[in-house]
């Protein structure tokens, strides 16, 4: 077996290209922790994050910062308030799912209680992973967002709780790595995009010809 030593140090050869794609998304990942720093700018930030790994799951990598910059600002307002509203209402199931067990009701109308709003969590979750990489890949007005979240939430389940699983395995690795967070989160966009890339392209003849697109 001939072994090609010149091979091993072209930079266009796959192991090279797998090391720069690791490298580009653990910049990615500290970018998206800097401009998150204010809290308030997370949803822009993820958008833009999501912005750049959809690329990549096209092969379509293209220079980190301008792509990152050129999502963050574009869909800042947009990021935003699905960011507070987001939030809002995921601290308001929180709060209710707590208080579930303080009613003062029979034991069954209280699991009856919880099971429903444990459904409302399901579907806000699956909502949730989709928004911001919709937001990313379409031009789209706020309420058709969220109403395409929903749909493709709901209606591919199979693929929404995979990319669900994939944020729950690199949950469990930032448990016992919390100093690298930001390069978990990384690369389970990454890996999720993959996914979201394929249930997006089922609904792209489906888009309004006014609809604004960026693929």
């Amino acid at each position: 077996m001939n072994f090609d030593v010149n091979g091993l140090f072209n930079p266009e050869n796959r192991f090279w290209s797998f090391m720069d794609k690791i490298m580009n998304l653990c910049a990615a990942g500290v970018l998206w922790f800097l401009f998150s720093l204010p809290l308030i700018t997370v949803g822009a930030a993820t958008t833009a994050l999501f912005g750049y790994t959809l690329k990549l799951a096209r092969n379509e990598e293209g220079y980190l910062w301008k792509s990152f910059w050129h999502g963050f600002k574009e869909n800042f307002v947009t990021s935003t308030l699905v960011w507070l509203g987001a939030l809002v209402l995921g601290i308001f199931l929180a709060v209710d799912l707590f208080a579930c067990q303080f009613l003062p009701v029979a034991g069954v109308l209280r699991w009856g209680v919880r099971a429903l709003l444990a459904s409302l969590v399901f579907v806000y979750f699956l909502t949730i992973i989709y928004l911001f990489p919709l937001i990313a890949a379409f031009r789209v007005p706020l309420k058709k967002a969220v109403k395409d979240a929903v749909v493709m939430g709901v209606g591919n389940l199979y693929v929404s709780v995979t990319v669900l699983v994939i944020y729950g395995i690199f949950g469990v690795v930032t448990w016992f790595f919390p100093i690298l967070f930001m390069v978990w989160f990384a690369l389970a966009a990454y890996f999720s995009s993959h996914l979201l890339y394929s249930v997006f392209m089922r609904y792209l003849p489906e888009k309004d010809e006014n609809d604004n697109s960026e693929w």
